[in-house]
């Protein structure tokens, strides 16, 4: 981890911002660090050791109330769930850097919003998402939208690639489009108050992570025993 640790990093502070509860940490993640991450992607791709980067996957990431003929509009990209315990495309080091960073910006939303979470938290795995010119999530959708899903607490979102134009993140009842940074991470809550999207690339390429900070889910079968 200390290798992420340069100079560029000592000598400039994380810039905080926050609006309708999305908060904004530019200089969250050192330049390097993307750059790392966006390498062992296509470095993986290119010999074939990529996984989980499959259609059913992709497919399986959108909303399954929406018509299958529509599905090509809503969503165009690459996507993939990591586990840091068991890929082989994103080394430990680089992992438990970006998490260490991420756990700072957390910590920091928690405190401008007087946040108290009883109980553990997880996130034991993330997505990684290439998007290319004309590509993205165009839907409206929002992170807790399956009842599987309902243990999302808050979401995060690290831009580690970003186009010349586009590409914005949209949150639809905050009328707020955020501009994708280099290492600018994304904190906002996982419910249907932050309904979002992503608009396309009109020049150049996005790569990005996302991922959920979650509860620990209840099994009511099992309550009482």
């Amino acid at each position: 981890m200390i290798l992420y640790l340069t100079n560029e990093r000592e000598n400039q502070m994380m810039k905080e911002e926050y609006k309708d509860f999305i908060g904004i940490y530019d200089e969250s993640i050192p330049t390097k660090l993307c750059d790392e991450f966006v390498k062992n992607y296509e470095t993986a791709k290119k010999n074939s050791s990529i996984i989980d980067l499959s259609e059913k996957n992709v497919t399986g990431m959108m909303d399954t109330s929406s018509h299958p003929s529509s599905r090509v509009l809503d969503r165009k990209d690459e996507g993939m769930f990591v586990a840091p315990l068991l890929s082989s495309i994103y080394p430990r080091p680089p992992v438990d850097a970006y998490f260490g960073f991420l756990t700072k910006c957390f910590k920091s939303y928690k405190k401008r919003y007087s946040i108290e979470f009883g109980g553990a938290l997880y996130n034991d795995v993330f997505k990684i998402h290439k998007v290319r010119k004309s590509e993205g999530y165009h839907r409206w959708h929002y992170e807790k939208g399956n009842s599987s899903d309902i243990d999302r607490i808050m979401v995060y979102m690290t831009y580690l690639e970003v186009p010349k134009k586009g590409g914005e993140t949209e949150f639809l009842h905050q009328s707020l489009r955020i501009d994708p940074v280099v290492g600018r991470t994304l904190i906002w809550p996982a419910g249907y108050t932050h309904m979002h999207r992503g608009l396309m690339p009109l020049d150049g390429e996005k790569m990005y992570i996302t991922g959920w900070i979650t509860g620990s889910k209840i099994n009511f079968d099992d309550a009482g025993k």
